[in-house]
């Protein structure tokens, strides 16, 4: 016979803002708390339901192509944490752990903690990735920012970056900025010598003194013949930059 959850457990379960289905032993659900129907609600036309509650019984190989998270439920390692892909259009981070009762495995408490649109979890992880590699570091030189910029140099890092580099001008009264090229790997798109321009023009409204440095030699080829046309200070290193911004502030 089946296990059934007791009437204070589902009233608690309720009470919930989480999406928590009880799985049985069989791997079938058959308990969701009312978070859970509004979820299921949403999913009808892609479960082809034509209730939320047509759900209890199914089988949770339903969701999922593979049998990966079965085989992991049979390990036995919890908490699990995983994230599945569903429909090919959703992307959902579940949680399961074992339902133990008086010393008794039960089944399973599976929390749904989220679920986006698989292109809207493919944007937050380019914007993730987009602003990691643009980081923007304080120095030892008073008022002074380091952009260090590494690998391949693109039209929409610099997007981002400009938005990034306003907002810690502003937050630390910067006076100088200094764009470092050295970690620089590939610039090829012909608009990006426009674009560092107008990036460079943009933080001296700001009031900051723009400086390059670190430009390896392929990469000053590459610039002058994209039209990279500027009379910004630039040094072979950052040492030599930053030495340079200490004596400046110095006098």
């Amino acid at each position: 016979m089946a296990y059934e959850l007791e009437e204070t457990v589902k009233d608690t379960l309720n009470c919930l803002d989480e999406n928590i289905f009880y799985i049985d032993q069989d791997l079938h659900i058959s308990w969701m708390n009312t978070s859970s129907k509004n979820l299921i609600q949403m999913l009808k036309p892609y479960l082809k339901l034509d209730s939320a509650e047509d759900i209890i019984g199914v089988h949770i190989g339903r969701f999922h192509k593979t049998s990966f998270q079965e085989e992991m439920l049979k390990k036995g390692e919890f908490p699990i944490d995983m994230q599945i892909v569903l429909f090919d259009k959703f992307v959902a981070r579940l949680i399961v752990k074992e339902l133990l009762v008086k010393n008794q495995k039960r089944g399973y408490l599976l929390t749904w903690k989220d679920i986006t649109e698989r292109v809207q979890e493919t944007e937050r992880t380019r914007e993730l990735l987009n602003e990691l590699a643009t980081p923007i570091l304080q120095t030892v030189a008073d008022h002074t920012l380091l952009v260090p910029l590494i690998g391949e140099l693109t039209l929409e890092r610099l997007e981002t970056l400009t938005t990034k580099l306003l907002k810690e001008c502003l937050n630390n009264e910067a006076d100088y900025v200094i764009l470092d090229f050295s970690g620089v790997t590939t610039i090829t798109d012909p608009e990006l010598g426009h674009e560092i321009q107008k990036l460079t023009d943009t933080i001296k409204l700001m009031g900051a003194d723009v400086l390059y440095c670190g430009f390896p030699k392929e990469m000053v080829k590459n610039m002058v013949s994209l039209g990279v046309h500027t009379n910004q200070l630039s040094f072979v290193s950052f040492r030599n930059a930053i030495r340079y911004v200490v004596s400046e502030l110095q006098e």
